[in-house]
């Protein structure tokens, strides 16, 4: 992947990133990415407040610096200095570059401690509220919550469990029902209100016993509740 593309992309999230590329963003991306954007805005903070400052004492009367300085000396004129130093670190502004500045050094440890390329994280939460818009959508779509219908099969060590809502199940998956253990052997789609078919078969008992995942009809009610 081209260096200055992983650095940029290295911004985004994964959502996001897949748009523009199915590939990994390599850390060196997130380490350069990170660095870039302490310095940038660390940079833009330094000389925001050489501005602030000129500005500020440029709207004082000359006078009173005058004064100021008479009476109090050099250290009364570093005093102004220090007032005008607190009122540029709390303008809004200043306080998004300080975020971004502290930001970019922890995306930059991140990427040489981790190995990883964390993304900004404005545009993270951003991602993260377009995650549970889409949950929310597929929810909506997928209708009612209604109980499982669990049906054995003819040879009684099979189950057709008819849901309303996907299972994170797979073959590798030991399904407890009723005191039993079974496997998944096939899925299938069918119509609403319950379009989703598990085929589960009992685990002989010489069958290796793993990722155990309880399972009781009504528990799509109770995520519903959660």
């Amino acid at each position: 992947m081209n260096f200055f593309v992983a650095t940029v992309l290295a911004l985004l999230p994964r959502r996001y990133r897949r748009f523009f590329t199915p590939h990994e963003i390599p850390a060196t991306g997130g380490i350069l990415s990170g660095l870039l954007e302490g310095i940038f805005s660390l940079g833009l903070l330094i000389h925001g407040y050489y501005g602030y400052v000129d500005a500020r004492i440029a709207a004082l009367p000359t006078e009173a610096m005058t004064q100021l300085a008479e009476k109090g000396g050099e250290s009364a004129v570093m005093g102004v200095g220090s007032i005008f130093l607190l009122e540029y670190l709390t303008r809004l502004v200043s306080i998004a570059l300080i975020f971004f500045t502290l930001e970019g050094l922890f995306r930059c440890i991140a990427g040489i401690g981790n190995d990883e390329a964390l993304p900004s994280l404005p545009l993270q939460l951003v991602a993260w509220m377009h995650d549970q818009l889409d949950a929310q959508n597929s929810e909506r779509r997928l209708g009612e919550r209604i109980v499982d219908d669990v049906q054995p099969q003819a040879s009684r060590d099979t189950l057709q469990i008819s849901n309303c809502r996907p299972k994170a199940w797979s073959e590798l998956t030991t399904i407890s029902y009723e005191g039993d253990f079974y496997q998944l052997v096939r899925e299938s789609r069918a119509a609403a209100p319950r379009p989703f078919i598990y085929i589960l078969q009992r685990k002989p008992v010489t069958g290796v016993i793993r990722g155990i995942s309880p399972y009781d009809p009504a528990e799509v009610l109770q995520h519903q509740e959660s």
